[in-house]
């Protein structure tokens, strides 16, 4: 395609995005950011991101949030995704935050890159570019891209049609090294959407690589006809299983310095799943616990949308738009021979077999065989997929609707089908306006008008108009239809009459925080509210609250000790709702009340006695009973390697912190014996410790706290966070991307066909 082609479809597919989201960019009423989750999430999240970069730090360790936990272990908190890059480039707004606008513009950019890279494989696929731009406005907006707010999820999914692109490139072309080097290209983009943090997304992109390789495999030896029963040709399957493991390793390998550190995590944390139990985050997730999954009956969503009663759980709905699903059935129907047009529709039909999840035995034979699929835990996320088939399906449905070499007669059947379809519509319509039923749902006779409309365009088409203006319309029928049901952007006003617009909530705490960050020394806060959001990492407060989906086992189960954790972990003041009646609040505003905790440990202190008790559970239940006080004894799951003494009578003991950054400690701590210096910091495989230079080991005091034994005297002691998780991650990620960037320049360099921008 030529440069000027491709800048017009890019043009119109931005155009199209604009007036989509016409509330969010041209319009300050609306928002996506009074959702609880995302707030206390993703924009918390990005703060904390964008100032670690600016700051010039790498955000592995996040002081703020449940006393201190590895960023890069939530995988949702996509910490080397380096197309968030672009949000350090703005300033923060006055509230010293990242501007709500820029979020929502960044929201509609990454909705632009999913229509272009669909459009592209599209185009690739040897459809027309009217074909490819349909297909990518579907993709964008309908479905489950159109539908996903969390950026982690829809950030990753969009990488989709570039992986498969890619990969269609390496299973067409005969030459071996241009086809490793087109799959080192699919896996850098899987690379791409594993940094993204979309674990669950990642995991069905890995089904639709392997499948489309064993799919065009066998295809390919079947129409060879050289293969036959008795005597089988394993020749044929070499260079796709190159290929396979080429892509899978490349984006593995650009991902690690995610994956790492999120394994290494997760082998120490916790997770929520349906039903309120707590399971360690390595552990499988019983099949009774997988409970969310599209209903039979959220199937009638395909057209005709519902926002109710389409399964258990976390449910989206399956809505794509009735011109897009009629689109789909007419690529099936007229473009059967094709091999792609065959995988699409294989891939719809098995991904929604499977969302049905405890509805389907195919879901449960995948849950009892498939080794880790358990991890993307809901089924109804398998949408993701059926909408992607269906997206690649609707593409051949335009290329067929407005072939000229189709004979009118060859459309009686559908013609008959959907004018049947439009008559029934009509008569529930009727039947509406004289019983008016509860059951009459306005989304459902708004999809009703939506079959009128299509059914208009349909006639209108057939009857012989091809050119722009049946286009346009086309493209306006599918944008008004989606539009109508898309919720993603909140009425601002609205929520804070209801009292659900988080982020007012989240500003509401900047001047009681203010007050918090002038009081002298270093000291965590806690927000004891039902619903505490995330103001640590929004405003750079140290406290116990965050946003997350899993939890460091022992900060999980220190918590179970209610204010003796608190204490634990220096909290020294409560940040409560104006309403709480409790009195001698240090700081109040009409919102939010301050407290001081006069229990609250120090943020070090020396202890020269402890007791070993290797069970946790023991050990937590015995922390803080009588005999037990954390200020005198420290309990250890095995013995120091070096005893300690006793405490020196007459001898001040002090320890204080002189530095404290993210990543960096360093405390002078004077001692009248040998002791243990317990820090109120969360222990975490990757601390280093030095007592006055010399290499130490940490261990892990009272449940969850690091300890280091220092000497008789003044000593300085230093803890660093350095993750061999990340060091490693981060090598194995500069290799592939090295060596994808040397396989893109040969490839350009040899003129083998590789454009310099994005394929069309």
């Amino acid at each position: 395609m030529k440069p000027l082609d491709s800048a017009k479809s890019l043009a119109l597919l931005l155009l199209a995005m604009v007036a989509f989201y016409w509330k969010l960019i041209l319009s300050s009423q609306f928002s996506l950011l009074t959702n609880f989750e995302t707030v206390t999430q993703a924009y918390s999240w990005f703060h904390f991101w964008v100032e670690s970069v600016r700051q010039g730090t790498l955000p592995v360790w996040d002081p703020y949030a449940f006393a201190g936990r590895s960023y890069p272990g939530e995988m949702q908190t996509a910490a080397f995704y380096p197309l968030h890059l672009v949000l350090a480039l703005f300033p923060f707004d006055r509230n010293g935050l990242l501007a709500p606008l820029l979020y929502h513009l960044y929201f509609v950019a990454v909705h632009v890159m999913a229509a272009w890279f669909m459009f592209a494989l599209i185009r690739e696929l040897g459809l027309s570019r009217f074909s490819a731009v349909i297909a990518g406005l579907c993709f964008s907006i309908g479905g489950f891209v159109g539908r996903v707010l969390w950026p982690h999820m829809l950030e990753s999914s969009i990488w989709l049609p570039i992986q498969l692109l890619f990969l269609l490139r390496a299973l067409d072309t005969k030459a071996l090294f241009r086809g490793l080097a087109y799959a080192a290209l699919s896996g850098f983009a899987l690379g791409l959407s594993i940094l993204a943090g979309g674990l669950h997304i990642v995991m069905m992109q890995g089904l639709v690589l392997t499948t489309a390789i064993a799919y065009h495999t066998v295809h390919k030896i079947h129409k060879s006809g050289v293969v036959t029963a008795a005597s089988p040709d394993y020749k044929m399957w070499k260079q796709p299983i190159l290929i396979l493991l080429v892509a899978v390793s490349i984006g593995l390998a650009l991902g690690a310095i995610q994956l790492l550190p999120s394994m290494e995590y997760s082998a120490r944390a916790m997770r929520w799943v349906n039903g309120g139990a707590v399971l360690p985050a390595a552990q499988k997730i019983p099949y009774s616990n997988l409970v969310d999954s599209l209903s039979p009956r959220g199937l009638v969503s395909y057209l005709f949308f519902e926002t109710t009663n389409l399964g258990p759980g976390e449910v989206l709905s399956p809505y794509l738009g009735v011109f897009p699903l009629l689109l789909a059935i007419i690529g099936i129907w007229k473009c059967w021979g094709n091999l792609w047009v065959r995988y699409a529709a294989g891939l719809a039909f098995a991904a929604i077999l499977f969302s049905l999840g405890s509805y389907s035995l195919f879901y449960g034979l995948v849950y009892a065989i498939v080794p880790l699929l358990w991890m993307a835990r809901e089924a109804s996320r398998f949408l993701y997929l059926a909408h992607f088939g269906l997206v690649i399906l609707a593409a051949f449905g335009v290329e067929s609707l407005f072939s000229k070499t189709e004979t009118p007669s060859s459309w009686n059947h559908l013609n008959r089908a959907f004018l049947w379809l439009t008559v029934a519509c009509a008569a529930a319509l009727a039947a509406a306006a004289v019983f008016p039923l509860p059951a009459w749902r306005s989304e459902t006779m708004f999809s009703f008008v939506v079959i009128f409309l299509s059914y208009a365009l349909w006639r209108y088409i057939r009857a012989g108009a091809s050119g722009n203006i049946a286009r346009f319309l086309v493209a306006a029928l599918i944008l008004f239809d989606v539009s109508a049901f898309d919720s993603a952007a909140e009425n601002k006003a609205e929520m804070a009459r209801a009292g659900g617009n988080h982020l007012d909530r989240l500003l509401s705490m900047r001047p009681a925080v203010q007050f918090l960050k002038s009081r002298p020394g270093l000291f965590r806060v806690q927000v004891a509210a039902e619903t505490p959001l995330n103001p640590g990492d929004a405003f750079d407060l140290q406290t116990l609250n965050g946003g997350a989906v899993t939890m460091p086992s022992n900060y999980f189960e220190l918590q179970s000790k209610g204010l003796l954790a608190s204490n634990l972990l220096n909290v020294q003041y409560f940040l409560k709702p104006a309403t709480t009646a409790d009195p001698g609040p240090l700081y109040a505003d009409s919102k939010w009340k301050v407290y001081k905790n006069p229990q609250a440990f120090p943020r070090a202190w020396l202890v020269h006695q402890t007791a070993v008790e290797p069970s946790p559970e023991m050990l937590l239940r015995r922390l803080g009973t009588p005999g037990s006080e954390p200020e005198h004894l420290g309990l250890l799951a095995a013995p120091l390697e070096i005893a300690l003494e006793p405490a020196s009578t007459g001898t001040a003991e002090d320890a204080s912190v002189e530095q404290y950054s993210a990543r960096h400690i360093l405390l002078k701590v004077r001692a009248g014996s040998r002791g243990l210096l317990v820090l109120s910091e969360m222990y975490y495989p990757g601390w280093e410790v030095r007592v006055n230079g010399h290499r130490e080991k940490v261990y892990e005091v009272d449940g969850g706290l690091r300890g280091v034994i220092v000497p008789q005297g003044d000593s300085r002691v230093t803890f660093e966070y350095v993750p061999r998780s990340v060091i490693i991650g981060g090598l194995l990620s500069i290799l592939a991307f090295s060596a994808a960037l040397l396989l893109l320049i040969s490839l350009v360099s040899k003129r083998a066909g590789m454009p310099a921008e994005l394929p069309n």
